[in-house]
């Protein structure tokens, strides 16, 4: 397989930094870094019911979008949903418009590394040879020791996993039409949906009766039911791959979220972001705290 057979899928929603599209400029500019041609499918989120005060900033921030899909970005497809729909709905109505083999999932503010080389021909042969349906991208430096028990042997450059992750990722689009969408719901983070179904389904060995020890340990059976991967060069050493802008600030996941999690304020958020490298001289977060 080659480069020209990936889509890249781009999901983008409001966050505190609109107007301005620093953050997703970040995550475009470092995608064509690797994928210099290939088409990228911008899925634009409809904004939630609490955030309906910054209605005017997204509209703002997806007319700035809109002009640079016909202006100054190449081969990005615009699809804007008017309803809140999260990354799940927007997965299901948009993946018919994938026309390649693989997907390459890459969330508005985790933009891959622009310092540090992927071998795509290594990643792209695990497919060709049906070796892997998903090869994650790792936003740590290190593996955390509490995920360990989520490895199962590694080879060459890659490690195997059962621990579903929605950061950077390249599947087969096929995968993601058979497996991963019939099993999740609508208007959720497609990693809350399918982490859970993923480790199970590798738990246990298909038709095996599932009898809980005491005390429970965790163990892996079947990895070759889902076949994900870790790339994890180097032994494990400078193992990330991608950047996080962290462009939600801790506000709230999800609009039902109570005051108990002591969310950030949209209205803080934007205070913490005009402190930060990325934003401190940009006008229209300057102008939000005014």
């Amino acid at each position: 397989m080659q480069k020209s057979d990936v889509t890249i899928i781009v999901p983008t929603s409001y966050i505190p930094s609109h107007p301005s599209t620093k953050v997703i400029e970040t995550t475009i500019n470092n995608t064509r870094f690797h994928f210099p041609d290939s088409e990228i499918i911008l899925q634009i989120d409809g904004i939630r019911s609490e955030q309906s005060n910054y209605k005017k900033d997204y509209d703002e921030y997806k007319n700035r979008v809109l002009w640079k899909c016909l202006h100054e970005w190449k081969n990005v497809l615009p699809i804007i949903f008017d309803e809140h729909s999260h990354q799940s709905t927007m997965m299901k109505k948009t993946i018919n418009l994938v026309q390649t083999p693989l997907i390459l999932y890459i969330e508005g503010d985790l933009p891959l590394r622009t310092d540090r080389d992927i071998d795509w021909n290594k990643c792209l042969d695990m497919f060709e040879y049906n070796k892997a349906n998903t090869i994650r991208f790792y936003l740590r430096e290190e593996m955390p020791q509490e995920h360990v028990h989520m490895m199962c042997g590694q080879e060459d450059i890659f490690i195997k996993t059962v621990q579903w992750s929605q950061n950077p990722h390249l599947s087969f689009t096929s995968y993601y039409k058979n497996i991963i969408l019939p099993n999740i719901g609508e208007r959720n983070y497609i990693e809350d949906e399918f982490y859970g179904k993923a480790q199970t389904d590798c738990e246990y060995l298909p038709n095996e009766e599932r009898i809980v020890d005491t005390p429970y340990v965790f163990k892996i059976r079947n990895w070759e039911a889902h076949k994900m991967f870790i790339y994890y060069p180097d032994n494990g050493q400078n193992v990330s791959r991608v950047l996080h802008l962290d462009g939600r600030q801790s506000t709230r996941k999800f609009t039902q979220d109570d005051e108990f999690w002591s969310y950030t304020s949209i209205e803080d958020a934007k205070k913490i972001l005009s402190q930060s490298e990325l934003f401190k001289d940009d006008k229209d977060i300057l102008r939000s705290i005014e």
